[in-house]
């Protein structure tokens, strides 16, 4: 028999797109490496979710199975069925959980995945903002990028140019319910930090921090082919 938790733990991982067991324990769905795992190899002959063995991990991720579609509502079901499981998309997906655990151990609540953040900001061009997550803190809002070295500068100022955008009369309070914001850029180490705080302008009206995962004793995840 389901429970709520089973259901809840569904969803989590259809929304980080994967979870590796021990980001679920440490997420609190269970206290134990041994429960764990009973539960999951439960949910995986059920289809709820499927078990992704890497030889470079010493544990098994978890993505949403094919019968995850009828807990997780029509919105997540239509993004499951796109999702793939490439070495670039595994590392990022596991590096954003990563942050997530980190910052709710300090405090943080009101988690908010990339799926529920995506959004187009309207205009002659009509411009994309896909943040990897938006957490609240007892000050503003704050939104999440995780970097891992793959985004070229270019690409990473357009990023920058798309929270500019939230700034523009009331953008931010019609997409996201708030008028003012944070920004915090996590990243591989001090050089790339040093870079992408450069690429900011100094017209920007939002606030943007940078800091390693090192910074905020966030594991790094590994790179894999």
């Amino acid at each position: 028999m389901l429970t709520l938790k089973d259901i809840s733990l569904v969803r989590d991982i259809g929304l980080s797109h994967l979870l590796s067991r021990d980001q679920i324990i440490r997420l609190g769905y269970f206290t134990s490496v041994t429960r764990a795992n009973t539960r999951l190899r439960e949910l995986a002959s059920l289809d709820l979710v499927k078990r992704l063995d890497t030889p470079f991990l010493g544990q098994s991720l978890y993505m949403a199975g094919e019968n995850a579609h009828e807990l997780v509502g029509e919105n997540i079901a239509r993004l499951l069925e796109k999702r793939k499981g490439s070495p670039r998309f595994v590392q990022h997906a596991l590096s954003v959980t990563n942050v997530r655990i980190a910052v709710i151990a300090q405090g943080a609540k009101e988690w908010r995945f990339e799926q529920q953040l995506w959004r187009i900001i309207a205009g002659s061009t009509p411009t994309e903002i896909r943040p990897d997550g938006l957490l609240h803190t007892s000050k503003l809002p704050m939104f999440i990028e995780v970097d891992l070295g793959h985004v070229s500068p270019t690409k990473f100022a357009e990023k920058l140019k798309s929270y500019d955008l939230l700034n523009f009369s009331d953008t931010c309070t019609k997409l996201y319910g708030f008028d003012a914001f944070r920004l915090l850029t996590v990243t591989t180490g001090p050089l790339r930090a040093r870079h992408l705080r450069k690429l900011q302008p100094s017209s920007s009206k939002f606030e943007h921090l940078v800091q390693t995962f090192e910074d905020l004793g966030i594991p790094k995840i590994g790179c894999w082919s």
